[in-house]
């Protein structure tokens, strides 16, 4: 938790003239941009995760986000997963739903960053997919907030949250992010990530990239592994591939 902790408070007080949205998909943490005013975002992917004795595949992951107005932006997340155990064969379902709300409170065309915060509610609609093992029990809610800027030709964003959860312990998530032009249309991404309760905690290392094709369709990818300990499950594997659409 030290680490990104520490990368966390270094970032948030951060002021520039300008922001890049270098959060989200590809990436676990987020980042206070939004759609804009009627238009839309929509992500389409596959997400691989694999801990100890556990491998999911999200396929696909539709993640759907509006902008209504200019500071708020809506979110829809349906997955279809596919899971197994160790030794187990695979079993197909309906993955975790996830809806959110987030509101840009801070703009940095007036104060030179910005700043957000993002709820979220995630739950089950298959209770089938809970009995097969596919997805967890119970519901989460997260209520984070988020901090951009721009220094030094870095994009940099923090998020900072805390993960109710219904069937087992709350959790405290920690992100920083640095972004930087690797190329034409292209945008590399460095993500430290932890997430941290009683007695637990896991920090994830993720590598991404953007590749812009045109103004409607941008290429994302990322790759990452996760240490912590037992008790916290870590991700030995994290892998999204996927295309970001913009309406």
């Amino acid at each position: 938790m030290k680490t990104a902790a520490v990368v966390a408070s270094a970032l948030l007080p951060v002021l520039s003239a300008s922001a890049l949205a270098q959060g989200g998909p590809p990436l676990v943490t987020d980042d206070p941009d939004t759609p804009g005013d009627g238009k839309w975002e929509i992500n389409v992917a596959s997400i691989y995760s694999r801990t100890a004795g556990h491998e999911e595949l999200a396929a696909p992951d539709i993640d759907a986000n509006y902008g209504w107005g200019d500071y708020v932006q809506l979110k829809l997340d349906i997955p279809w997963v596919f899971a197994r155990d160790s030794g187990e064969p695979w079993k197909a379902g309906a993955g975790t739903a996830q809806v959110g709300v987030k509101w840009r409170f801070i703009d940095e065309k007036s104060a030179g960053f910005n700043v957000s915060t993002y709820p979220q509610l995630s739950w089950n609609p298959v209770p089938s997919s809970v009995e097969r093992g596919i997805t967890a029990p119970g519901k989460e809610f997260f209520l984070p907030i988020e901090a951009s800027t721009k220094a030094a030709g870095f994009g940099l964003d923090a998020e900072v949250g805390r993960n109710f959860v219904e069937d087992g312990p709350n959790q405290w998530a920690l992100g920083a992010i640095a972004a930087h032009e690797c190329g034409k249309d292209v945008e590399c991404l460095v993500e430290l990530h932890e997430t941290v309760s009683t007695g637990e905690h896991a920090t994830l290392f993720n590598l991404g990239v953007r590749w812009k094709l045109n103004d409607s369709f941008v290429l994302l990818g990322a790759i990452g592994h996760e240490e912590g300990t037992a008790g916290s499950d870590p991700r030995h594997a994290l892998a999204y591939l996927g295309v970001q659409i913009l309406r």
